[in-house]
């Protein structure tokens, strides 16, 4: 599978909200960094976890591709995501707040997964849309060098 179809299928998998299936398109030992991430992305689990969180607190959030471009083993997508509230995102209910914002996601594939995943959002723009959350700023590893 080429770069660019891994991040359409693990795209797919999110639509889906299908966590389990997200999952089989990281690598092992992946490395996930979301600036927009209420939690430590430590592990494969702590990035099950941020996406069952996400899943419960916006039912129907959906990415929407909106450029795509591979090189190498690496691809860029460029996102669209919107969402309505309907529950609790980080001790605050956001029931009826809706999320709309850019974001971008830059990986690094080999065989067919995931290795490192740079996920770039309108923080500003999404804390304000969901309650004012502050991400977590929680990195024990220099970020890698995915260039």
């Amino acid at each position: 599978m080429s770069p660019k179809e891994t991040v359409q299928a693990f795209v797919a998998a999110h639509n889906n909200h299908d966590i389990e299936k997200m999952m089989t398109y990281l690598t092992e030992d992946s490395v996930m960094i979301d600036v927009a991430s209420p939690i430590p992305l430590d592990s494969k689990k702590d990035v099950a976890k941020l996406f069952s969180m996400i899943f419960a607190a916006i039912p129907d959030i959906h990415f929407e591709v909106s450029g795509l471009i591979e090189e190498g083993a690496k691809a860029f997508a460029a996102l669209r995501t919107t969402g309505n509230g309907n529950g609790i995102w980080m001790g605050n209910d956001i029931t009826g707040k809706r999320c709309e914002v850019f974001e971008g996601m830059f990986v690094d594939v080999v065989n067919g997964q995931i290795k490192t995943c740079m996920f770039y959002s309108d923080t500003a723009t999404l804390s304000r849309q969901l309650a004012d959350y502050a991400p977590a700023l929680h990195m024990e590893a220099e970020t890698p060098n995915i260039m």
